[in-house]
């Protein structure tokens, strides 16, 4: 091996090290693929409309990732609005189970939120629902079964 051989060697040794240590190049769980979707609708009270997609992504050892996307129709913003995700048979593992905030025209909201399914139970129900900040107004509501087949979890 030349010595300009070594020297690559060496660098692509040392890049591959660094990314081990730092984590740089690990790719979080769940997170890195696209989910699959499950529910999409719209909502809106007087101020605005906006469309919301629920996904998820299931991981391994019961590992769930929970997907809501929100964007506005139209060019009219919401009022505060507040998203949340409530489980039966889950343990919050990851993130936050709530968001708060406005959902812009052309400004879109992505919110995610990992849970595991209790080692106790074969089934889980998490339920998404949409307020308005202001009131508390129902808005939306979604419940999801999940269903562990080998410790993947399926909608059921």
């Amino acid at each position: 091996m030349t010595s300009s051989g070594r020297s690559r060697w060496g660098a692509v040794v040392l890049v591959g090290l660094a990314c081990t240590l730092l984590g740089g190049c690990a790719k979080k769980g769940p997170g890195t693929a696209e989910p699959v979707a499950l529910v999409t609708s719209t909502f809106k009270d007087e101020t605005g409309e906006i469309q919301i997609d629920v996904g998820y992504v299931a991981g391994r050892d019961r590992d769930l990732e929970v997907v809501v996307r929100m964007k506005a129709i139209g060019l009219e913003e919401m009022d505060k609005i507040v998203a949340d995700v409530v489980v039966d048979g889950f343990v919050l593992s990851d993130g936050s189970p709530e968001w708060s905030g406005f959902v812009a025209p052309r400004q879109p909201i992505t919110h995610r939120v990992d849970f595991r399914l209790l080692d106790d139970v074969e089934s889980g129900t998490l339920t998404v629902s949409v307020r308005r900040s202001r009131d508390s107004e129902l808005l939306y509501e979604a419940p999801l079964t999940f269903v562990a087949n080998d410790g993947v979890l399926a909608p059921e």
